[in-house]
């Protein structure tokens, strides 16, 4: 006990209250500890969290191990982050180790100073924490729930049982510094009467296997970052799993967005995955993850690079169906946002802010009207190559805290107009444009007469399109694009986007080759 500090807290106390008017609630021991083991993880979750603490730590190699040890089983996850210091152990062993109020840095993973120890004991009932810095001494700090449990005091144990030790020491053997967290007594996952059970063996196993695939997803971002982090599980490195599949050049981006809340970024950005027909069998069921791909449609949302929710699509009203399971929106957001998205305690979900909601749910129209539109035609569309994005006209931008919109100059033909414009007229003409377009009068027609208005093309015949499809292809060859890259690359060029067989005819009747897929 630190007498210094507790008389202090009594100077500050009396301050502003009289010794009578107050006392002590000391939390009960027993009852709180057993209170953290309700948390809701399931051990994927977990080991996620203890994850989070390392990249904190500036980890760049975590190696998790799942050990049956003969019937005592155990489970460590050790790190090479910068480690602790045994004053900073031992406030990290803590309950509520850290306000969620206060400011943190903005690659800190963590925010309500629990998830060591509520995570570790949703699984175990003895967490032992062993840390050293570089140039220190390995120290060491244990709860042990069922010592806690019979004496009801809050004694946090110095010392680790034999089994730990030997971790312990093998890790330092090799390492200057680092973390080292072992979980026993693990009756969530392995009661006691079951531990000479065979299948209690196997399922220990799968325990792992979920564990593996959980961590390829939830910390894909984290494992290609600059960083390059590096994962074990059982001394096998976990691969990376990428629920947009941004490699596959049939993969369609729509436009990066930027939203805002409380003055912080939102970036969200669109994919939509190729039709199965477009992907081996083997391609397929890597994708659909382990629920299938309806499971996986809708909003991937990301806090610091670290997945928080995977799939749903978070706004009332806006369902699972069939023909939206190739969309998948990943949300990116800060840690300055917690309280706002509803942060919880496990990191696992998270709720858009009001102030966000309408355009989430717009982005999450138009990601849907794709997904059916590429699902409806069973992938048959013209070819985007190189991973390309989609070229929209228009794009919203904020300006000074207001929405508003904008003609995007990286359009192909506007972008070409621009570079022809040395007395700057068509530039002013986009600027006249933006600054006068009919928003209230688009509002109310769109709210009253949504049945009336013009969808793109409607009205049109293709020969009064031929004249800006051929700019562009002629664009497009002169830019060193063969036949069917520049067709392709117009298909996903707005307007044609909304209907690429228009490229396909005039290809057809121009005498021009392509291949439609």
């Amino acid at each position: 006990m630190d007498n210094g500090r507790d008389a202090d807290k009594e100077t500050a106390i009396n301050a502003f209250l009289n010794i009578e008017d107050y006392e002590y609630a000391i939390p009960n021991a027993a009852a709180l500890m057993q209170s953290l083991r309700a948390f809701g993880y399931d051990i994927s979750a977990a080991v996620a969290d203890l994850i989070d603490n390392s990249i904190t730590a500036k980890a760049d190699n975590i190696s998790i191990q799942f050990e049956w040890n003969d019937g005592n089983p155990f489970i460590s996850i050790m790190d090479n982050g910068y480690g602790m210091s045994e004053r900073e152990l031992m406030e990290a062993m803590k309950t509520g180790s850290r306000n969620p109020l206060d400011i943190r840095d903005e690659k800190d993973l963590g925010r309500f100073g629990l998830g060591l120890k509520s995570a570790s004991f949703s699984q175990c009932r003895r967490l032992t924490v062993a840390s050293k810095t570089a140039g220190g001494n390995v120290c060491t700090r244990c709860w042990d729930l069922d010592i806690v449990t019979e004496t009801n005091t809050w004694l946090l144990l110095k010392t680790a049982s034999p089994t730990a030790e030997k971790v312990i020491k093998e890790y330092y053997t090799v390492h200057s510094w680092g973390t080292v967290v072992i979980w026993e007594k693990l009756d969530r996952l392995i009661p006691e009467t079951e531990v000479k059970n065979v299948e209690y063996q196997q399922a220990f196993l799968r325990y792992a296997q979920s564990v593996r695939e959980h961590i390829s997803l939830v910390f894909s971002s984290w494992m290609h970052s600059q960083q390059k982090i590096q994962i074990k599980l059982n001394n096998r490195i976990i691969p990376t799993t990428d629920p947009f599949m941004t490699d596959n050049p049939l993969t369609t981006r729509m436009p990066t967005e930027t939203l805002f809340v409380n003055g912080a970024e939102v970036q969200i950005k669109s994919y939509i995955l190729p039709h199965k027909n477009k992907l081996t069998a083997e391609e397929f069921l890597k994708n659909g993850g382990l629920y299938g791909w309806n499971a996986q449609q809708g909003f991937y949302i990301y806090r610091n690079n670290r997945l928080i929710s995977a799939g749903g699509w978070l706004i009332q009203g806006l369902d699972k169906q069939e023909q939206y399971q190739l969309a998948r929106i990943r949300v990116d957001i800060g840690n300055s946002t917690d309280k706002e998205w509803s942060i919880d305690v496990r990191k696992s979900t998270a709720i858009p802010p009001i102030s966000i909601q309408k355009e989430i749910k717009r982005i999450a129209v138009a990601a849907r009207r794709e997904s059916a539109r590429v699902y409806r035609h069973r992938g048959k569309r013209l070819a985007r190559m190189g991973n390309q994005e989609q070229f929209f006209v228009w794009h919203q931008n904020i300006r000074h805290g207001k929405l508003g919109y904008s003609i995007n100059r990286d359009h192909p033909l506007i972008r070409e107009l621009l570079q022809l414009d040395p007395n700057k007229q068509i530039k002013c003409l986009l600027t006249l444009i933006e600054e006068t377009i009919p928003v209230p009068m688009i509002i109310s027609d769109h709210g009253e007469k949504a049945a009336e208005l013009l969808n793109p093309f409607e009205g049109k015949t293709t020969s009064e399109y031929d004249d800006m499809i051929k700019v562009l292809y002629d664009m497009y060859i002169a830019s060193g694009c063969s036949e069917q890259e520049a067709a392709a690359n117009i298909a996903s060029t707005e307007p044609y986007i909304y209907a690429p067989e228009k490229v396909a005819l005039f290809c057809e009747k121009e005498g021009i080759r392509y291949e439609q897929q």
